[in-house]
């Protein structure tokens, strides 16, 4: 058996973070049935945090507001082509783009959740997983703020979160922890833009080929098995 781990990079604005996380779900799903002694390996994925694009205006907007900001530079004509191709491939794997709804100013007490969901023992890695997921489907499909705390635990619950444990976490000051980590891939590790997948901390995928997805976890297990 061979422990495949993987750190997942990501902000929750970003839909190519929700088509990435499908897609790595699918790429798992398939190795583990077409690989020899895929089923047996155990694959931990840890999602850490990134601020992308935030909302400078200092209260809820709707995210049609940052996202004519954030393409202000590119012609109808482009923007139509983008959000045309977003739309294809989210589609491709159960993904249906909502551009309606609201964004506060930042998604920290989001990230918070997932880290703290990350550091505790008593959260397993597919809870941790289920968490982001309920998360990206909340803001990406169904239009809801998740900046919003109700929404917050409305997604830890949905996640098999008890509400006692979403209480505790949403009181905790651990924020300046999720700034700094967040800090660092964007500084020291120099990331600009998300999602940035990374297997046994040095082979790394875009988040779009589950062929080679695939091919790495099996280069991974080689390499561990051997």
């Amino acid at each position: 058996m061979t422990v495949i781990e993987i750190d997942v990079v990501f902000d929750f604005i970003c839909p190519w973070c929700h088509i990435g996380k499908r897609s790595l779900d699918r790429a798992i799903a398939l190795y583990r049935k077409t690989y020899p002694g895929g089923r047996n390996d155990t694959i931990t994925i840890k999602w850490r945090p990134f601020y992308l694009n935030p909302n400078r205006h200092g209260r809820s907007v709707p995210k049609s507001v940052l996202i004519d900001e954030r393409l202000k530079d590119k012609t109808p004509e482009q923007r139509a082509a983008m959000v045309k191709r977003v739309e294809k491939i989210a589609q491709s794997v159960g993904v249906r783009i909502n551009y309606g709804g609201m964004i506060g100013p930042d998604t920290r007490d989001a990230h918070r959740l997932v880290y703290l969901s990350r550091e505790d023992p008593a959260i397993s890695s597919e809870i941790h997983g289920e968490l982001v997921e309920r998360l990206l489907e909340a803001f990406h499909e169904r239009a809801m703020d998740i900046t919003r705390p109700e929404v917050l635990k409305e997604a830890a619950a949905a996640a098999g979160i008890e509400a006692a444990v979403v209480e505790r976490w949403l009181a905790e000051d651990v924020g300046n922890v999720v700034d700094e980590e967040a800090r660092k891939y964007r500084e020291v590790e120099g990331i600009k833009g998300v999602p940035r997948f990374r297997f046994q901390g040095k082979y790394e995928w875009d988040g779009e080929d589950l062929q080679e997805c695939m091919e790495i976890m099996g280069k991974v297990e080689a390499e561990e098995g051997s």
